[in-house]
């Protein structure tokens, strides 16, 4: 087996380990066999527990902000480009949920990732938004007398709650139920922040 695909298995098996046992109780030992490696082979390539989740969560975010810089450069319709926002939640919460229930769990709700540097991550996050929150005021599709950032706090909230419960609950989320939660999720922030 290649390099790369025992480093995977390994981050697979992280993934699944830190969704069950949280960030604090998860052991590399754990993680080894889950993976079916050795211990050692665990430390050879990430050298310790928090290396491999800063790794996980460095994913997270650089697949967050990818998403975001698309949608702040796209020409598509500012609605559109709110629904890829939360479309890009709830399909990680399908695809990946091991990922998207440790965001949820230990990085979001854990004070072992309030850090200034974890602070730094959300803050990204947050301004990316606010551009685009702000391109929706100059389009006159939202309120200008609300500021950018409490539009993102607004928007952001209602998608981090309903993914919250979702994780939680460990609920499924089908197409439909999906579909339901986007206009839902849509329909209330539009309505509260569009411009008369």
């Amino acid at each position: 087996m290649a390099k790369g695909d025992k480093q995977e298995m390994i981050i697979d098996a992280a993934l699944e380990v830190f969704r069950e046992r949280g960030y604090a109780n998860a052991r590399m030992a754990d993680i080894a066999r889950r993976a079916g490696v050795s211990y050692g082979l665990v430390y050879h390539y990430f050298g310790s527990k928090e290396v491999l989740f800063d790794l996980i969560v460095e994913t997270w975010w650089n697949d967050l902000y990818s998403m975001m810089n698309a949608e702040k450069a796209s020409s598509d319709a500012f609605r559109d480009k709110l629904i890829h926002i939360i479309r890009f939640f709830l399909d990680t919460y399908v695809q990946r949920p091991n990922l998207i229930s440790i965001f949820v769990s230990e990085v979001c709700r854990s004070s072992v990732y309030h850090t200034r540097e974890g602070l730094a991550r959300f803050l990204k996050f947050f301004s990316l938004c606010e551009e685009i929150m702000l391109e929706g005021q100059q389009k006159g599709y939202l309120k200008k007398d609300i500021p950018p950032h409490h539009l993102t706090y607004i928007f952001y909230g209602a998608i981090e709650t309903f993914i919250s419960v979702m994780v939680l609950g460990k609920e499924p989320l089908t197409k439909k139920r999906q579909e339901r939660a986007v206009n839902a999720i849509m329909e209330v922030f539009m309505d509260g922040a569009k411009a008369a």
